[in-house]
């Protein structure tokens, strides 16, 4: 799985959070704010059966049962060249925007936790890309597609500098081990940023 760090710029983040005229939307502020993370890509190794941990999940009144990896984590940060509220998105295939694709025969979870805006331990919470509104907060969110990751501390905190650790767990169904011979998985995650102004 190959994890890419890219910089959005305004006309991105436009198109991401809808006709910049639209109220109840959440507009991006202009100016150039950096990610950054020191693993580019994770990488789990060859899957075995016999490693892995057994689990099952209902989803629409079917329970589905495969096998869960080690969680790999990833620091993730964002740097901005002044005060503002920034929001991170994950991009990747979906699967029912319950969680991420991992191949045809399985999914990934992403989590984030031990977030920090400016130094100072901050709760995190999911929303809604495009959401004006943040509500609630906890130490430790599952980031779903379609939504973005925001800092928290009863309302949504402004800063220069959010840091959290992004946590990848795979799962893989029954079928992706009836393979005879070696086969490569990957998928490919983007990380994105979106601004709004401090105030």
């Amino acid at each position: 799985m190959s994890l890419i760090n890219v910089r959005q710029y305004a006309l991105m983040l436009v198109l991401l959070c809808g006709a910049s005229g639209l109220s109840g939307m959440a507009q991006a502020d202009e100016g150039d704010c950096e990610m950054m993370s020191a693993v580019k890509k994770v990488d789990y190794g060859r899957y075995r059966k016999e490693d892995m941990r057994q689990t099952s999940a209902e989803h629409i009144g079917k329970v589905y049962n495969g096998y869960a990896s080690v969680t790999r984590e990833v620091q993730v940060s964002v740097l901005c060249p002044d005060a503002r509220k920034m929001r991170i998105s994950v991009d990747g295939t979906a699967r029912q925007n319950m969680a991420y694709r991992f191949t045809d025969n399985g999914a990934m979870k992403i989590e984030f936790k031990d977030g920090r805006v400016d130094g100072s331990p901050v709760q995190l919470a999911a929303v809604d890309r495009g959401a004006v509104a943040v509500q609630g907060g906890a130490s430790q969110v599952t980031l779903n597609p379609e939504k973005a990751l925001a800092a928290v501390n009863g309302t949504e905190v402004a800063g220069k500098e959010f840091v959290a650790t992004m946590m990848v767990t795979t799962y893989l169904s029954d079928k992706a081990f009836s393979v005879t011979n070696t086969t490569d998985l990957q998928e490919t995650l983007t990380l994105n940023i979106d601004t709004l102004p401090a105030r």
